[in-house]
């Protein structure tokens, strides 16, 4: 009764909006940070009222569902509310919680810390106070160095390898020792696709409980739930969709899990849907925290700005901070690119495009003036808004995409280069070419075509869903494209080609999203 009580504690703390401090009443997520507010409350907001970040350009998501999960959680509390001691429930308030770990995100360091300690004291401070739910915590930085994240030929940790062989002892040791739950093999697939495609309800519940993302695609975009129904594992189904596995992620066919599901497994998705006990919410939060603080451990730093005394401070800070390292070339290793911006709006040049592509925080100097030999400012406060004179958001949303694990930008999507062999400036700061283009496009999870697609015979392994497409957009079904420097002729329209300026594609990476052509 204790845990079934915390775990509805749990669920009305990750229901409260962060508006008004009540439980919601129609609630929409902000897709900036992933946390809950009334509808009413969205009008007047400019950024999270909880973690201040700011809002999106697509800045909420509306669920239906949400509303009758809310309803059932208040419904349940009263039931149970008779039975409620000090020891079931949870007195750590989701809410103050998280206003607290932002709070000293942004703050990252006391001005009391000595030197050498200030990245330990930091990492100690923000996993302290990382929301107290029932759930287990996941694994502090200084763990996820250790043995337990090793990966073999195959990219499996060891945590992959139990799941599939059934160990439960095993993965239930490596959780408590702080191994991640979200991680991908080479192949895409996450310790929680092993223990669904093994069958083994026991090790799914026992994931679920240590911040598991249900919804992480794997190879072909397959999600646990189209796998445990491909598989018939109706329990699992049933325990993945209460805890909020989407039942309309598409893998690159197209399919969705509830479009899989016939008979009575289709009754037992339905049922489900209208009886989900956990969101992904929390576990979202949760996870980009950890990220966060990852992300502040070692710190690889490209610095392209063109004033030699942001050069020389930045130097001084290496000095001062072991965890800050300065970058000659920008490279896989860089973290952190450094670039001279305006109220974070920079302008457009080939590193700022590999860094929303590889997902990097991409900061403002502002960063190396501000932060002192004490102290490092929080990456948040200076992060890069927009490209060229408009807030995109471009890097925020790629950051929060890798966080979810999620499918590069235009996974599902094969271009085709035309007349693009030459140099072409865009501007004074970015002048891009073939290669460079082909460079970006399969970073980004997209195709290189070498032969100008036939729109009437695309082959079947291509017939693809773009990953990103917005779902009823122009390019929801759209695999090829044809990409242009000056006018293409003939000017395709289609639903599965259409022929597309540079401008285009340079916007898609700029905003982070696929746009939808005019």
């Amino acid at each position: 009764m204790n845990s079934f009580l915390m775990a509805l504690e749990a669920v009305k703390q990750d229901y409260t909006c962060r508006a008004c401090k009540q439980l919601c009443k129609k609630p929409v997520t902000l897709m900036c940070c992933f946390h809950y507010i009334c509808e009413e409350h969205f009008e007047d907001l400019t950024k999270c009222p909880s973690c201040d970040i700011p809002l999106l350009d697509k800045p909420i998501f509306k669920d239906d569902r949400l509303d009758a999960s809310v309803k059932s959680t208040i419904e349940l509390d009263k039931i149970f509310s008779p039975y409620k001691t000090e020891a079931s429930t949870i007195h750590l308030s989701k809410e103050s919680s998280i206003s607290k770990v932002n709070k000293n995100a942004k703050k990252h360091t006391t001005k009391t810390m000595e030197k050498e300690n200030s990245k330990t004291t930091l990492h100690k401070k923000v996993i302290s106070e990382i929301p107290n739910t029932s759930l287990p915590a996941t694994a502090t930085s200084s763990k996820l160095t250790r043995k337990v994240e090793k990966r073999n030929k195959k990219g499996e940790t060891a945590l992959h390898v139990s799941c599939r062989l059934g160990k439960t002892d095993r993965v239930r040791q490596l959780l408590n020792d702080g191994a991640n739950s979200n991680t991908k093999d080479n192949a895409g697939w996450t310790p929680l696709h092993e223990a669904v495609q093994s069958g083994r309800l026991d090790l799914v519940r026992l994931l679920l409980q240590y911040n598991t993302l249900v919804n992480v695609p794997g190879p072909d975009n397959e999600t646990p739930l189209h796998e445990a129904i491909r598989y018939n594992h109706r329990d699992i189904v049933n325990l993945l969709v209460t805890h909020g596995a989407d039942l309309d992620a598409k893998n690159s066919k197209g399919e969705t899990p509830i479009q899989l599901a016939t008979g009575e497994m289709r009754k037992i998705l339905e049922t489900a849907a209208e009886n989900v006990i956990h969101s992904q919410t929390a576990n979202l939060s949760h996870i980009s925290l950890i990220q966060m603080e990852l992300d502040f451990d070692d710190i690889h730093i490209y610095c392209i700005s063109k004033y030699n005394p942001i050069q020389n401070k930045l130097k001084t800070l290496t000095k001062h901070h072991k965890n800050v390292h300065i970058e000659p070339k920008f490279t896989k290793q860089v973290t952190h690119l450094i670039v001279d911006a305006n109220e974070g709006i920079c302008l457009p040049n080939l590193d700022i495009l590999k860094g929303i592509i590889y997902s990097i925080w991409i900061l403002s100097t502002d960063w190396i003036l501000k932060s002192t030999e004490n102290n490092l400012e929080p990456f948040i406060d200076y992060e890069i808004k927009g490209v060229g004179t408009i807030n995109f958001n471009g890097p925020i949303k790629s950051r929060y995409n890798k966080y979810k694990q999620l499918p590069g930008l235009f996974n599902g999507c094969h271009f085709y280069l035309y007349n693009l062999n030459t140099n072409y400036e865009i501007s004074k700061t970015l002048i891009l070419n073939k290669t460079i283009l082909s460079k970006l496009i399969i970073d980004a999870g997209g195709v290189v075509l070498r032969r100008i697609p036939n729109p009437e015979s695309i082959p079947e392994t291509e017939r693809l869903v773009p990953y990103h497409a917005k779902k009823g957009g122009k390019l929801e079904i759209c695999s090829h494209y044809i990409i242009f420097r000056d006018m293409y002729e003939p000017m395709y329209n289609m639903k599965h080609l259409k022929a597309l300026p540079i401008s285009w594609l340079l916007e898609c990476i700029e905003k982070y999203e696929l746009c939808e052509p005019e």
